[in-house]
């Protein structure tokens, strides 16, 4: 048992290396000099100064899904508007939108990936900025940072992976993330509204008509 103990730590240890006591040799030989990218299991489009403005990710068969699912319900609410109120139906053609435009930006902009540039050993002695080195990517990342096991990249400020956006969920993303979230439960609170405002007002008809 304690020889596991023992084991498991020296991984840890190893594992989570800090610039400060890290030699470039033991880390890379080929450090200094430009390498080629990996993106990992992600599928970088669109760039930008060098950086992919969008990114597709490995479970892109799942976004494809649920955007196509988010469209086929909106497209059903906004169709049973037609023949309602104009504020009512604009409104529901509005927050349907919003909420597939924002599924769409948070799932195919760039989440964070943390192999573009390499991290400056000497800066970040300076201002002692916790880094660690990562094995599969071969690159000296800041604290923040961590290797997704799905996407297999780095992913700065990574919160979690969701196969629903098809990748991660990091610095890049998090806000459009939570303002799907915000707008996905719009969608459902208006719609739920209107549906039991609907409902009760065919009550009071049937009511009348009794």
């Amino acid at each position: 048992m304690n020889q596991k103990v023992k084991h498991s730590k020296e991984e840890d240890d190893d594992f989570n290396l800090n610039t400060s006591s890290a030699e470039p040799l033991e880390l890379d030989d080929q450090y200094t000099k430009p390498k080629s990218v990996c993106w990992g299991r992600c599928y970088p489009m669109m760039f930008r100064k060098g950086n992919p403005a969008v990114v597709i990710g490995p479970h892109w068969p799942l976004f494809i899904c649920a955007f196509l699912l988010f469209l086929l319900i909106g497209c059903l609410f906004i169709f049973l508007r037609l023949n309602d109120d104009p504020l009512i139906f604009y409104t529901t053609l509005f927050v349907g939108i919003n909420q597939c435009v924002s599924y769409l930006i948070v799932s195919l902009i760039n989440p964070g990936i943390a192999n573009i540039e390499r991290i400056d050993i000497e800066k970040n002695q300076q201002t002692n900025q916790k880094t660690w080195y990562c094995k599969v990517c071969k690159l000296i990342q800041l604290k923040e940072t961590q290797h997704c096991l799905d996407c297999d990249i780095c992913i700065q400020e990574y919160d979690h992976h969701c196969p629903w956006t098809g990748k991660c969920i990091g610095k890049g993303n998090i806000k459009q993330f939570y303002y799907f979230i915000l707008s996905t439960v719009v969608f459902m609170i208006f719609n739920l509204v209107i549906i039991l405002l609907k409902l009760k007002e065919q009550e009071s008809k049937t009511n009348k008509q009794q």
